[in-house]
This record gives structure tokens, sequence and C-alpha cells, in this order.
């Protein structure tokens, strides 16, 4: 697995359960305490034995821990500002995802992602069908849409069966969106 991966998964653990429960968590797993470097691959088995060992210790299943993975991933300052930067709304976000696998190739190239199709069922309703993929991709990807859907206002309801995620606008425009800037920084006039 790529570092990176293993990285956002300690960096989840430390920063939200604390640096202690990362240590339990890496010697449970034979994992060197200190954690991962970002650009070193690990088996993909450390990986999963990570996220196993996790669910396990908050007595959470797999996919709701890997979607608390996603959520907190999307309320990361910089990864927030670059999911928004997909469109003025919910939808247009959406719509924007079909582009999300070649952007990802170009900033990480070595980071396999598999490629997925956004279908448009009805207006306000979406499927997103992935290629396989390492198992649990999905669920990181919908814990991110729902914080997504929460920045942009809007009330959906998600659902993910395998590689398949339904979406379903139900209230667009449900609450306030957070604010979103171009730029963080502000110039004096």
């Amino acid at each position: 697995m790529h570092g990176l991966v293993n990285r956002c998964i300690e960096a989840f653990l430390r920063s939200t359960y604390g640096s202690a429960t990362w240590q339990k968590i890496a010697a449970e797993v034979d994992v060197h305490p200190d954690g991962f470097l970002t650009w070193s691959a690990s088996p993909d088995s450390v990986t999963h034995a990570i996220v196993i060992a996790s669910a396990r210790r908050f007595d959470k299943s797999l996919g709701e821990l890997l979607e608390d993975i996603g959520a907190w991933l999307s309320r990361q300052e910089q990864i927030r500002r670059l999911l928004r930067f997909g469109g003025a709304n919910f939808e247009e976000f959406v719509e924007s995802l079909r582009e999300l696998p070649g952007r990802i190739k170009l900033v990480i190239p070595d980071l396999e992602f598999p490629g997925f199709v956004v279908l448009a069922d009805a207006p306000g309703n979406y499927r997103i069908i992935a290629d396989p993929h390492q198992p649990g991709l999905m669920r990181v990807l919908a814990g991110m849409l729902r914080v997504m859907a929460d920045d942009y206002g809007s009330l959906v309801i998600i659902s993910v069966v395998r590689d398949c995620i339904a979406i379903e606008i139900v209230l667009p425009d449900y609450s306030g969106k957070r604010r979103f800037d171009l730029s963080p920084i502000r110039l004096m006039s």
C-alpha cells in the first residue's frame, strides 16, 4: 500500500484518538510506533491489519471506521479547499468527481486509484461505480461525500454497496453553506 494511505490512517488515529492509542494499535499489529513515511510503501496486509485492529478497538464496523477516515480527511482544510474547487454546489461537486482519478494521478503518479463513473440516474440522483479496487475505498469516499454535502449545505442520502455509492440529493439548499473563498489570504486595500 502506498505510504500516503498508511500515513493518512496513522494521522487520523493520532488526531482523533490520541498518540497513545496509535502506539497501542501499532504494537498490536507490529508496526513501528513512529509511524509511516509518506512515500514508503508497505504490504497491503499491514494496512488491512491496522484498519481491522482499529475497528475492533473502537467497536466499529470496518465500514464505519473507513467512513470516519474519509470524513476526517475532508475536514482537513487543505483537502477541503481542493475539494470545494469541484463546484459551486453539491450537485456540481458530484459531477466533478469524474475527474478525480486523473487529478490524483497528476499529483501522486504512483498512487493506485481506481477509475470510476458518475451516473446521473435522475435529477439529484447519482451512482458512483468504481473499477475493482482496494476494499474499503468506496467507504472512505462515502465519508468524504457526507462531509462535503454538509459543507455545501445539502441534505443527502448516501448508501454504499460494494463498488457503488448511491447519492440522493433530497434538499440541495437545506442549510447554509460553509464559507469558501478562492484564496485564504485577504489583500489589504
